[in-house]
């Protein structure tokens, strides 16, 4: 690994250490415990891949990481929709169809006697593929019902969105044969779109306390009765 790919890693590993303090300092994980077991999970990930950087210990980092993050899209679910007994139900469906659908694809499209770097080469990208449409699911629900949404969950889900498509786009590059000779370049794009990611959800968990990363809805209207010396007032007027 050259110099400047250690620099990233390394930057990567401490802004998420960084979050995860924020999380627990601002007692985030009350709100959103999911999210904090994925960056834990990703620190634990980074630390695994130092010890162990090899092409089988990137496979199981890669499918490890879609796991959490198939995690974090189901509690970004609960957060969004639990309040909303009809949209938490679409929502839930929404998502069950695109992972039964990304399943029957990646089955189906994947040859028996494919080889095991062509399997992970086809299913690390779907998954990534997946997680896009799951959040892209989701925000599309947020403006169809018009739902309250908090300051860190609007930004995990409007700045992972993009994210995982930039991931899914480098993922597909970095396995095509026809880019080996820009394999560094394509983990300098991912690597820096997932560290100005990570830069913005710190500086929301940073920002946000506790107590307001739930939305408060707008008071009901209050109802004005009218007082009884002004209702007989009113009474007497009247011929």
């Amino acid at each position: 690994m050259s110099i400047p790919e250690q620099v990233v890693r390394w930057l990567s590993g401490v802004q998420l250490v960084v979050l995860f303090g924020v999380l627990i300092l601002r007692r985030h994980y009350q709100r959103v415990p999911f999210f904090t077991i994925y960056v834990g999970g990703l620190i634990a990930l980074a630390a695994f891949l130092a010890l162990n950087y090899t092409w089988n210990g990137f496979m199981i980092s890669a499918v490890a990481t879609a796991a959490l993050r198939f995690g974090v899209a189901l509690e970004l679910t609960r957060c969004i929709f639990g309040a909303f007994p009809a949209a938490a139900t679409t929502a839930r469906r929404v998502v069950f169809s695109i992972l039964v659908v990304t399943a029957v694809i990646c089955f189906a499209t994947i040859s028996p006697s494919a080889t095991y770097t062509r399997v992970h080469a086809e299913a690390v990208p779907r998954l990534g593929a997946t997680g896009i449409w799951i959040l892209t699911a989701l925000a599309g629900l947020v403006l169809w019902y018009r739902l309250p949404l908090a300051p860190l969950p609007r930004a995990i889900l409007l700045g992972y969105a993009p994210y995982l498509l930039v991931y899914t786009i480098c993922m597909s590059l970095y396995f095509s044969p026809e880019a080996q000779p820009y394999r560094s370049l394509i983990g300098y794009v991912n690597s820096g779109s997932f560290i100005v990611v990570v830069g913005h959800w710190i500086w929301v968990a940073w920002g946000t306390a506790a107590e307001t990363s739930v939305p408060q809805l707008p008071p009901p209207p209050a109802v004005v009765v009218p007082h009884l010396s002004d209702r007989l007032r009113y009474d007497r007027s009247r011929p």
